[in-house]
């Protein structure tokens, strides 16, 4: 078995997950642009500063996560399987997208007030 086929789903979530990334903050930043508030402004909320400029930080969390369950197939731990990796996978990815939908969300919030 090669390397490619035996990670496919490494590779398939992964991908996933970082297509779920770019989407996210690519739509926040939008809706953010949309809705008047300059590249500069500097009162955002925490979370939406950081997934409009240092969201693609978060693809560090899919790149880590393949590479620990590829480690851990690798070195044979007895608890872990496929199983647990696509399990891990969802689960990861379920909570990357939470969080860029509440970012979507929060952009589009009437919560928030632009002045200026």
């Amino acid at each position: 078995m090669t390397f490619s086929s035996e990670y496919r789903v490494q590779g398939i979530l992964g991908l996933l997950q970082a297509l779920l990334i770019v989407g996210g903050c690519l739509f926040t930043g939008v809706i953010l642009k949309a809705r008047g508030y300059p590249a500069e402004f500097s009162e955002l909320p925490t979370q939406l500063a950081f997934v409009r400029n240092w969201g693609f930080l978060l693809i560090l969390i899919p790149l880590g996560w393949v590479i620990l369950t590829i480690w851990l197939e690798r070195h044979q731990a007895a608890w872990f399987s496929k199983r647990w990796t696509v399990a891990t996978g969802v689960g990861v990815g379920l909570a990357l997208g939470w969080y860029v939908l509440a970012s979507m969300a929060r952009a589009g919030s009437s919560i928030l007030q632009h002045v200026g």
